[in-house]
């Protein structure tokens, strides 16, 4: 009786050691975690901050990433992921470059047992084919710069007006997302009419080119006065257009209204110079290290939300210099 008294001090250190060895697993198991992250390309400014934001965080938790890019390609890109699959890694997190397309990857993934983060756009239905979405809310992003718009030529002194957009990729859900909000908060304004949407798949040479040619098709109808830059980095290029044709961005009539969007450096220095009225914020640098930590949670056991969204804010002149440091790229 003695020696079972003597012996269960130890017995008891034994147990508690063990469950101490186990919830240590629990608490870092995303250590050694393999990721595959399928991505649109890195030079796209927003993507480059955003990919290494979450690699940086990742691996700081333990988990090994390999990150795969496609030029929107949607069969490049199901072909990486089928890849993915093939080579085993513990989990894909995707941003997928055409939300139609890709379903039938997702579908082969499901099938496998391999789980599937997705991450800046989302796909419509087929909730059961990924864990989660992580992002902003893109309707909510365009209708803020509808109403950033509205707003700015307002404000500017004129009686509504002729816009124009120039999008992301169309072939993504994120920018038709982002039309739809823009074209409802527009909608809401019976002086202003949208004239043009024009695919610029967020590169900035080609919205430049787009611009040039908007404004030269649109200066026997009156022009325009105003044009949505789905990106700041579009933005940017419709800004170069209007000046190159001998005009100003700005808010007096005779100039024209440029807003843009995901707070990033070109859209700052243009709010700043007066030539960009507003951006929204959707931050890399905080998107990537969420989905990173989102992520993490994921492999230490907890359930995740099925769209766990991202906020957004205007920027305006009046409070752009709270986002000096967080629009940097």
């Amino acid at each position: 009786m003695i020696g079972t008294m003597r012996a269960m001090p130890k017995l008891v250190l034994i147990f508690l050691l063990l469950g101490a060895l186990q919830g240590g697993q629990i608490l870092a198991s995303s250590q050694g975690k393999s990721v595959a992250l399928l991505t649109t390309p890195n030079q796209n400014p927003f993507i480059g901050v955003w990919n290494a934001a979450f690699m940086a965080a990742a691996e700081k938790a333990g988990m090994k990433v390999t990150n795969l890019t496609t030029p929107y390609d949607a069969a490049l890109q199901a072909q990486q992921v089928d890849d993915a699959v093939a080579r085993r890694f513990d989990l894909i997190v995707l941003l997928p470059t055409n939300h139609q397309a890709i379903i039938p990857p997702l579908m082969r993934t499901r099938n496998a047992g391999l789980p599937i983060v997705l991450i800046v756009s989302p796909i419509q239905d087929y909730e059961d084919l990924y864990v989660s979405f992580i992002g902003p809310d893109h309707y909510e992003l365009g209708r803020l710069a509808g109403e950033s718009l509205a707003r700015a030529l307002h404000s500017g002194g004129r009686n509504g007006g002729k816009v124009a957009a120039i999008t992301g990729s169309s072939e993504q859900l994120s920018t038709q997302l982002r039309v739809a909000g823009f074209r409802d908060a527009i909608g809401a304004h019976s002086d202003i009419e949208i004239v043009a949407v024009e695919d610029g798949k967020w590169n900035t040479a080609l919205s430049e080119r787009i611009a040039a040619q908007l404004l030269v098709r649109f200066a026997v109808r009156g022009g325009l006065d105003g044009i949505y830059g789905m990106a700041d980095n579009q933005a940017a290029g419709i800004i170069q257009a209007i000046e190159a044709a001998g005009m100003k961005p700005g808010l007096s009539p005779e100039e024209i209204v440029v807003v843009g969007s995901n707070c990033m450096e070109e859209g700052i220095r243009n709010i700043r110079a007066g030539k960009q009225y507003s951006t929204n914020t959707q931050l890399p640098t905080e998107n990537g290290r969420a989905a990173a930590e989102h992520i993490a949670r994921y492999f230490n056991g907890e359930t995740l939300e099925k769209r766990e969204i991202l906020k957004a804010e205007v920027i305006t002149r009046s409070n752009v210099n709270r986002y000096g440091e967080p629009c940097t790229y």
